[in-house]
């Protein structure tokens, strides 16, 4: 996605590690794990894997319907407009931004906004001040929202923080996001504790 200065929407920042960027964070153990295990495990833990599979009025070999197998609808929404439960296409986005791309939950997608804060900075702390304010609260709030500490924890996450022009126009929200650093996951990471 390219930076989009001209947008009216506010700017925010994602902050990723390793890049070269300010205030720049993603937290992770280094571990990798499938989804596909995780989502195992979790019917497992919910007695769904004895249960036979649903009955389908289509047979197993016929072919799909391109016309029926739509993927979700993407739409780009401010940065600021992101609320705790949306999921986003936003592993290519670095830097500053304007919008990000919104998806289903449901269908594969980069990441999940795990947690959302206002700044309670009065005046503008500077870069380095707010990347340290959304890093507490989203490691804070990591563990609650996935179940285990950021170090236990197969996942990472990163940040959006408001620019310093948007934060002196009172766009002041943080928004914290969980991903899997190897890969897409498809519904919601809230408590797998992994």
């Amino acid at each position: 996605m390219s930076l989009d200065t001209t947008a009216i929407a506010p700017l925010a920042k994602k902050a990723l590690l390793g890049a070269a960027l300010i205030g720049a964070v993603t937290m992770s153990s280094g571990c990798g794990a499938l989804i596909s295990g995780i989502q195992q495990a979790q019917q497992e833990s919910q007695g769904a894997s004895d249960a036979p599979p649903p009955a389908s009025d289509t047979p197993a070999d016929a072919p799909s319907d391109p016309a029926t197998d739509v993927p979700a609808a993407e739409e780009d929404v401010a940065a600021f407009d992101i609320s705790v439960g949306d999921c986003l296409n936003d592993e290519s986005i670095v830097g500053e931004v304007s919008e990000v791309p919104l998806t289903e939950c449901s269908s594969p997608h980069d990441s999940e906004v795990y947690a959302s804060t206002t700044s309670g900075a009065t005046t503008w702390p500077g870069e380095d001040g707010m990347a340290q304010e959304a890093q507490e609260f989203c490691e804070t709030e990591f563990s609650t929202f996935i179940g285990v500490p950021i170090d236990q924890s197969i996942y990472q996450f990163s940040y959006y923080t408001p620019t310093q022009d948007a934060f002196d126009a009172f766009d002041r929200e943080i928004s914290c996001v969980v991903s899997d650093p190897s890969g897409q996951t498809t519904g919601s990471l809230a408590g797998v504790a992994q």
